[in-house]
Parts: C-alpha cells; structure tokens; sequence
C-alpha cells in the first residue's frame, strides 16, 4: 500500500516529508498513524536530538487534515489530529516545522505543537471551518491558545482568513522567517545547532515548559456545553452543506441548523 508519508534519518536528524499530492498534501487517519509510529520507533535513540517535519512540494505544505475523514473519524476524545499533537508535545526530540507555501487547518495545528517553526517568506495560513460548516475540537483551539493568545485564536477561527508569514510571526506562530530561498536549509541549520546541547537538558526544558499547559484547568460545564455544540455542529444541516459545498467546489449556504 502506498505511503505518503516518507522517514528517513540524516546526521542524525529525524526527517518526516509530508507527500500525498493528489490531496494537496492533506493528512489522512493513517498518515498520522505512520508519523507516531515514527516518533515511537526514534523516541529512545539518544543519538537523535531534532525531528524535522516538511513537505515535498515547496508550494504547499498542507491543505490540512483530510475533510473527507472527519465524519467518520471525528471523537474529541480519539481524533488523530489529538492524538498526533499530544504525542509531538510529549516527545523528548525537538520537533521543527519547515514550512513553504500554503499551510491550512489541521495542519497548522501540527505545526504550533512543533517546538519551532520556520516559515517562507510566500507562506499563507488559515483556519477555515467557519467557511466549511464543520466543527474543530476544544482541544485543538486549546492548543491554538496556548500558542498565540485568546486575541489571535479568535481572529483566525472566526474571520477564516488567509494570512502571510509577517502574520505568522506577529501572532507567534512562526518563531522563524527564512530569509533564504530554501527553509528547509535553515530549518535544517536549526536542527544542527540544537542538536549541539546537552539532550537531558532539552528534555528537561520541554517537559517543565509543556507541564504548563498541562496545568490550565477549564471549568466542567463549559467543557460539557463545549461538546455538545460540536456534537450539534456534526449532526447539522450546515455540516453536510459545507462539505457538498467543498466537494462541488462552489460558496456554501448556511443556514444556521
């Protein structure tokens, strides 16, 4: 079976190169699955400091999580995108995203749990559920407010709008603008520079930073009400309208039900 997603090892840098071009480099449930698999296969080699995530076509790098699955994938509880996002932050390597082109959705959701993120000078992100009529998770918004802020979080949800990399690194979301032709390079020269400390002091460092994330605490009601909207979001009119609309490639009509 084909894999769009390819490993390798370099110098001792792990490298995960996104490369399902039919769907524009869209992450598909088992896409995921093959990228943890990864992380766990690497996680106890101590030689391995920095893990890089790219994509093959510097024109894309993700259009996002695959629409096509979320209905039938869909749990706030079990969905890849919690699972993949939980599984980078608890990792000991340092995770880089060396992103060119356009980067979408769930995919950016990937890339804020990466430790670091360099960013081309022609990238654009966007959040679009809001324009799909389709539902994101809570925790995936958490992670979204962990990294860039209530203020930024609300804009890109609620507006969905496209916007470049001087965006990207006003909100937070790029620690890096590459003022090269190639991001990947850089990234790379990243990856070669952390890889110079000490690996438990890295650790270290990533655990008691992420340990506070850990301890936002949220209150049970607005969590409960939090998941039956998104239940009611899956089971609306306007869930299956936005993605006909998506599919026949045309503006949705919501209406609200």
């Amino acid at each position: 079976m084909e894999s769009f997603v390819k490993f390798d090892i370099d110098n001792k840098l792990g490298l995960i190169t996104i490369d399902n071009p039919e769907k524009k480099n869209a992450f598909t449930p088992k896409m995921i699955k093959e990228i943890i698999n990864f992380i766990d296969s690497i996680e106890e080699n101590a030689e391995i400091t920095c893990i890089l995530l790219k994509s093959s076509n510097d024109k894309i790098f993700s259009s996002g999580y695959d629409i096509s699955s979320i209905k039938e994938d869909y749990n706030d509880n079990n969905h890849p995108l919690i699972q993949i996002t939980q599984r980078i932050k608890e990792s000991s390597k340092i995770f880089i995203a060396a992103i060119s082109g356009h980067i979408f959705g769930g995919a950016l959701e990937i890339a804020i749990c990466c430790d670091f993120r360099f960013f081309s000078k022609s990238a654009i992100f966007c959040i679009p559920p809001a324009k799909l009529g389709i539902p994101y998770s809570y925790s995936g918004i958490k992670n979204f407010i962990n990294c860039i802020g209530i203020s930024n979080t609300r804009r890109i949800f609620i507006t969905a709008d496209k916007f470049d990399s001087k965006d990207a690194i006003n909100m937070g979301i790029a620690n890096f603008l590459s003022e090269s032709k190639n991001t990947i390079n850089d990234a790379i020269d990243l990856c070669k520079k952390i890889s110079t400390n000490a690996p438990l002091s890295l650790k270290l460092f990533k655990k008691s930073i992420n340990s506070f994330e850990k301890s936002q605490i949220q209150k049970q009601e607005d969590f409960d009400e939090i998941k039956d909207l998104i239940n009611k979001i899956q089971n609306s009119d306007d869930f299956i309208e936005g993605r006909e609309a998506f599919n026949q490639k045309r503006n949705p009509n919501f209406k609200g039900n």
